[in-house]
């Protein structure tokens, strides 16, 4: 079971190099195969001892979905390890930004600063607690966006309730972790989230010292130096969020009401539909009944992974694995305000019993003579400008159209060829491209055939009942077609 459950997992991935420690595992960067994304994955090892809090981040990963929130795709279960395979960051996190770069600006600490209080108002929205908020579990992805990660910690807890125990990172721990009495966990992010923003405006964290008794009094009394540097904004958001009693600190949703916080609503990119996903997938072998029942029973395995990693390409606005952008249509000419006939449009054409089939053959609006029509050097048959549109009808009843020819005179009445709307035959395979305008044919012989064409034509289209002739007849064109009171208008 072990070996299948690897083979498994690097069948679908390329496993790469590590790249990170989290709580209770191990972090690698591997590549998805089909999308070709890079993802990471977090392997933890599974023992009794620790199976409680596995469980527990898997769930909350599972509930989660904000896009400043690292994205669950793939759980991976074996005997010994659980592997998630996670969204991958590649912009580091704050505390190497921090360390490397200095301080960060107002300005750009603002922008940071606000995605995170819409991460954790989520989070506080669905009663779930961090518990861990430090500069090292918040990510910046390709794009320059916060993602907070690392929920090995956190917790489910209603508004009202306390929670007991310490846990997190003891330079972050509000005062009531410190005593380890009840406290709110709502309130102990809260006081996380103000040692956070100290610490990316600073450069340094407010509570520091050799022993941690040192640093457990400073926390206790909330003694810190602020520098005069930061803006008074700042500074009294710093000192709202840094008070001692839980009571007074501001909730979520009274700091992102602070003027110094820029408050982020978050965007959501809808460019493709989920039906579009699983058409992908479906092109890429999966199977579209399986795809979907993963995503209703919300199984985590490597199909639903698959539509995970294809939904938020789309929702960064990149192109789905397979597809191709639509080209840009040339709008030509512009449209006429007469409805255009439905067969146009691309829907089939509807006959209905009490309107005759014969009138979609009307004249050109204009009431200008029809172009010339073009033909290839050697076709028999041929017509001139002088003959009705529906003439063309019987000479090439059964030869599809171009597909630009009917689009490219919209603006011109609808004459039907055969089942399709144009103008022009396709050019014949094999023949040159070049065409010619066409002239009155030289053979007497074969207009009269051609003539005899078009009356039967006109027979079965119009419902016109044949006459039989004893001498030659000679038929007299012109562009009105009227119903014969004896026609029910049936399509014959």
């Amino acid at each position: 079971m072990l070996g299948y459950a690897i083979k498994n997992l690097h069948f679908h991935y390329r496993m790469l190099l590590p790249i990170g420690q989290g709580t209770y595992g191990s972090v690698r960067l591997a590549q998805h195969k089909l999308t070709g994304t890079l993802v990471a994955i977090k392997t933890i090892a599974n023992s009794k001892r620790r199976l409680h809090w596995i469980l527990s981040e898997i769930a909350i990963l599972e509930t989660l979905e904000h896009p400043n929130i690292i994205r669950l795709f793939q759980v991976l279960e074996t005997p010994k390890c659980y592997h998630l395979v996670m969204e991958y960051a590649p912009g580091g996190n704050l505390f190497q930004l921090v360390r490397e770069e200095g301080r960060l600006e107002e300005e750009k600490a603002r922008k940071i600063f606000g995605q995170i209080v819409a991460a954790i108002k989520h989070c506080h929205s669905m009663d779930i607690i961090h518990r861990d908020l430090k500069p090292q579990n918040i990510l910046i992805d390709e794009d320059g966006a916060v993602k907070v990660i690392d929920f090995g910690l956190a917790t489910r807890s209603r508004a009202g309730t306390k929670l007991k125990g310490q846990c997190g990172t003891k330079g972050f721990f509000a005062p009531e972790l410190v005593h380890d009495i009840a406290y709110d966990g709502r309130k102990a992010d809260i006081w996380s989230l103000g040692v956070l923003l100290f610490f990316i405006t600073t450069g340094h964290l407010p509570f520091s010292s050799k022993q941690w008794c040192e640093t457990a009094k400073k926390i206790t009394t909330a003694t810190y130096d602020i520098p005069t540097y930061l803006s008074g904004q700042l500074e009294n958001l710093i000192h709202q969020m840094l008070t001692v009693a839980p009571e007074m600190r501001p909730s979520i949703e009274e700091l992102e009401k602070h003027p110094w916080v820029i408050k982020l609503e978050p965007t959501v990119h809808d460019s493709y539909s989920d039906s579009t996903i699983i058409d992908t997938l479906c092109d890429a072998g999966f199977d579209a009944t399986k795809i979907r029942r993963s995503l209703q029973e919300k199984t985590y395995d490597a199909t639903m992974a698959a539509y995970l990693i294809l939904k938020e390409q789309a929702r960064k606005g990149l192109k789905l694995g397979g597809t191709t952008s639509a080209k840009p249509v040339n709008p030509g000419a512009t449209p006429p305000s007469t409805p255009v006939h439905a067969s146009i449009s691309g829907l089939p054409l509807k006959h209905i019993a009490s309107t005759p089939n014969f009138g979609l053959f009307h004249a050109h609006p204009s009431r200008q003579p029809l172009p010339v029509a073009r033909t290839l050097p050697g076709q028999k048959v041929t017509r001139s400008a002088s003959l009705p549109a529906i003439a063309l009808c019987c000479s090439q009843k059964n030869t599809p159209t171009c597909s630009h020819a009917a689009a490219a005179r919209a603006v011109a009445a609808p004459r039907v060829f055969g089942s399709i709307l144009g103008e022009e035959a396709p050019l014949p395979q094999g023949q040159d491209s070049d065409t010619e305008t066409a002239s009155p044919p030289q053979n007497i012989g074969c207009f009269q055939k051609l003539r005899r064409r078009i009356v039967d034509c006109l027979t079965k289209l119009c419902c016109f009942p044949r006459i039989p002739r004893t001498k030659p007849w000679r038929p007299v064109f012109t562009h009105k077609v009227g119903p014969m009171k004896e026609a029910g208008g049936g399509a014959q």
